[in-house]
């Protein structure tokens, strides 16, 4: 991991939301059977950035946790930064995406690798979201890469919201933006941009600016 800066937590909280906001519009394969044109990604991703830009913390924090308490807690109790991780130190969450739970045991680079080759041989395991979503965000990968709030968010190992309790540890657990860690790998990317988040207090004196 390499760390750019502090990270803003109310970036983060935005960046989820953003996220599931897009998500609900159809935009980024929960409802769609096909990506959507360039056009309608671009003015959806405009549309939720104004829309969450406007809302108090408090609203966010209603809004993240009505999803699950506990990543409300976890983003609160966090000290935050932006960084750059390699696909080959940081693991998706458990079963993200209904893939084989056995597909995530690893690193975003191995699961990467089974999911291009089920998804080039139209392997009906892949299923669910991860069938719409995946190809989608390939589509827009270049938008993907840059804009900060689509960026995944990341805790240390075993901490946060511990998504991949039970597999064999990683250095970071990809909380939310699984699907996009998985397309940015399958279009070649060897690492990610990501808000990167750490226990309170506990390895500021670890973490290393470049």
């Amino acid at each position: 991991m390499r760390f750019l800066r502090k990270a803003n937590r109310l970036d983060v909280k935005r960046n989820f939301v953003i996220t599931s906001y897009i998500r609900k519009l159809g935009v980024a394969g929960r409802y769609e059977t096909k990506p959507p044109t360039r056009t309608t990604f671009l003015a959806v991703l405009k549309k939720a950035k104004h829309a969450v830009g406007k809302l108090s913390e408090r609203k966010l924090d209603k809004i993240v946790g009505d999803q699950k308490k506990k990543r409300l807690h976890a983003y609160n109790n966090s000290d935050w930064y932006l960084g750059v991780v390699s696909i080959k130190e940081i693991g998706v969450w458990k079963g993200a995406g209904g893939l084989p739970v056995s597909w995530t045991r690893g690193s975003v680079f191995e699961t990467s690798k089974k999911v291009k080759v089920a998804l080039g041989n139209n392997d009906k395991i892949i299923r669910k979201r991860s069938k719409r979503a995946i190809p989608g965000i390939i589509k827009f990968q270049d938008v993907v890469k840059k804009e900060k709030y689509l960026f995944p968010i990341i805790f240390k190992a075993g901490s946060g919201t511990n998504g991949r309790e039970g597999l064999p540890k990683m250095s970071g657990d990809v909380d939310d933006g699984s699907m996009r860690s998985i397309a940015l790998t399958i279009s070649g990317a060897k690492k990610i941009k990501a808000y990167i988040g750490f226990p309170k207090g506990a390895n500021n004196a670890k973490i290393k600016h470049t």
